[in-house]
């Protein structure tokens, strides 16, 4: 019998600090530090820029000027909460 999508993700079992404790579908714990992701704060979508927030979605207006682009991001930012989304990335270090 295949296993389901929701039995092969990882587990959180618990954070301390910046140390995240995860278990694997077979039970094995393993800890893993918390890195802050890169400071991306515009997306392009052929010619044109968008400031954008992971957190919330949030996408602001199409600019020519990236720049531009990155200053309504970070507008936005200092008014969002942060509470929406949060996105984790794992690496494999075997």
């Amino acid at each position: 019998m295949a296993k389901n999508k929701e039995s092969r993700r990882p587990r959180f079992r618990g954070r301390k600090g910046n140390t995240l404790q995860i278990a694997d579908s077979h039970g094995h714990r393993s800890t893993t530090p918390l890195v802050p992701l890169e400071d991306e704060l515009t997306k392009e979508d052929g010619s044109f820029a968008f400031g954008y927030c992971k957190s919330c979605d949030w996408t602001g207006r199409a600019r020519r000027s990236r720049d531009k682009a990155r200053e309504d991001a970070r507008g936005h930012r200092a008014d969002c909460g942060g509470k929406g989304k949060v996105m984790l990335g794992a690496t494999d270090h075997r």
